[in-house]
């Protein structure tokens, strides 16, 4: 072979070589983007299955979250503001108690709201030895239009609610009040709150009492529930003194004379 094949056979396999070299190098950048995007992604899926699941339905899932269902929602509020107005037998001791069992699935300004009111409540002597208990409406129960959305991560749950206290066995207070629970995602403690969920009390928010003689008459199926999309913010912490019916919008409400403060009715 002559020194001019050989320099081309050289330059050549210098060329193959250079584009092995080329083609490894590409390999290699792409497996090394392979791993960082499979290092990237969540490592666990935090799904919420409505009880009503269909064939077909679909869950979106962003960041490794996935949308939770407006019957979770409303499932959570209602049972850990049940439990924590669960007082079995003496309001002093169990109202503490309850706050501190549900802590992990309340916000911390929840649980400061919270035990403000059972302070200022221990002064007004409105805790020794009351039991109290409060449970959903018939005919008042979950709708859609009863979780009402603040955004991605939040929700506002309007409970129906009858609330009862007793006093040494005797009923003192028995009322009906819509509580506009406001439920936001909390990722703090995975063991202790598996739902991910926790309660920041009424937001912005406050209660107001349901017109008795309306919440009768849609427990009796002699009427219908028509819930607002919105709610006008209001202030906190109180329950407002006006009584609405639960089929009133918020512009709807009746209002009614203030409840004195000493009488066993008042919130």
């Amino acid at each position: 072979m002559s020194t001019k094949g050989q320099l081309d056979a050289l330059a050549a396999a210098r060329s193959q070589n250079r584009k092995l070299g080329y083609g490894i190098l590409l390999v290699a950048a792409l497996g090394a983007l392979g791993m960082y995007f499979a290092w990237a992604l969540p490592k666990s899926i935090d799904l919420h299955l409505a009880p009503d699941i269909r064939a077909g339905d679909t869950l979106h899932i962003e960041a490794g979250l996935a949308d939770v269902p407006a019957p979770n929602v409303y499932g959570f509020a209602y049972y850990i503001w049940q439990q924590v107005n669960r007082w079995q037998s003496d309001g002093a001791k169990d109202y503490g108690q309850q706050i501190f069992r549900m802590q992990s699935y309340i916000t911390p300004g929840c649980r400061a709201q919270l035990q403000a009111d059972m302070e200022q409540r221990a002064r007004a002597n409105e805790l020794k030895q009351r039991t109290r208990r409060v449970s959903e409406v018939p005919g008042l129960g979950f709708a859609s239009n009863r979780v009402i959305r603040d955004g991605d991560s939040a929700w506002t749950v309007l409970l129906d609610m009858q609330l009862t206290e007793t006093f040494r066995g005797a009923q003192v207070k028995e009322t009906y009040i819509r509580y506009p629970i406001r439920v936001v995602r909390y990722d703090v403690d995975r063991e202790r709150n598996p739902w991910r969920l926790a309660i920041d009390c009424y937001g912005t928010r406050r209660p107001a009492r349901l017109d008795t003689s309306a919440v009768q008459g849609i427990a009796s199926g002699q009427a219908q529930a028509d819930l607002p999309t919105s709610i006008t913010p209001v202030a906190l912490p109180q329950v407002s003194d006006e009584v609405i019916a639960p089929d009133a919008t918020p512009e709807e409400q009746p209002q009614a004379p203030r409840v004195p403060a000493d009488d066993p009715a008042a919130e």
